[in-house]
C-alpha cells in the first residue's frame, strides 16, 4: 500500500519565514457581479507593467473568491491606509463577521465600473481579469486596470510585516 499523503516541500517553511520578512502593502480586493459579491484581504498584489496598467493577484487555490472572481471578471483593488486595520482583519476572516456581514460593516462607494470601493482607502484600482493560471498552491490573476483613483498621498499605509499589521509612515 502506498502512502497518499504528500509531504510538504523541504523549503516551504523557510520560504514562508523569508517572505514574512518582506513588508507588503495591504489591500482588500472586492468583486460584485453575476456570481455574487465577495472580498478578501491580500498582500500578494504586484504591478507588472504600466502599458497597459496591469497587476497580478496571487491567491491560494482553496479561497472561496476564486470562482467568483473568475465569473465576475471585474474587481477593485483597495489600497488600505494604516487606520483601516479593522477592515483588513474583517476581510482576512480574523473576525466573526460572515462574508456578507463584512460589506454591511463599512461604508462603500462604487467606481465607474460599478465595483465596490472602501471609503478612506489610499487608492482604488478598478480592473478586468485578462488572464489567469495555477502555479503550485496558488491561482494567479492578471488584471488590466481601467480606472484609478489616488486619494490621500500623505496618510500612512497599512503594511504586513513578520505576520503582523503595521503602519508605514
Amino acid at each position: 500500500m502506498t502512502d497518499t499523503h504528500t509531504a510538504t516541500h523541504p523549503l516551504q517553511q523557510p520560504f514562508r519565514d523569508a517572505m514574512a520578512s518582506c513588508a507588503a502593502g495591504v489591500h482588500v480586493i472586492t468583486t460584485d457581479g453575476s456570481a455574487g459579491r465577495y472580498g478578501i484581504t491580500m498582500t500578494a498584489v504586484a504591478p507588472i507593467t504600466d502599458e497597459p496598467p496591469t497587476v497580478l493577484l496571487c491567491i491560494n487555490r482553496q479561497s472561496a473568491i476564486i470562482p467568483i472572481l473568475s465569473a465576475n471578471s471585474h474587481l477593485c483593488i483597495n489600497v488600505l491606509s494604516a487606520h483601516q486595520q479593522d477592515i483588513a482583519e474583517h476581510f482576512a476572516g480574523l473576525t466573526p463577521l460572515s462574508p456578507e456581514e463584512r460589506f454591511e460593516y463599512h461604508i462603500w462607494h462604487r467606481g465607474q465600473t460599478g465595483q465596490l470601493q472602501v471609503e478612506g482607502a489610499l487608492a482604488h484600482l478598478h480592473g478586468k481579469i485578462t488572464a489567469q493560471h495555477d502555479i503550485g498552491t496558488h491561482h494567479v490573476f492578471y488584471v488590466e486596470i481601467g480606472e484609478i483613483k489616488v486619494h490621500d498621498t500623505t496618510a500612512p499605509a497599512l503594511v504586513y510585516f513578520r505576520r503582523n499589521f503595521n503602519s508605514l509612515t
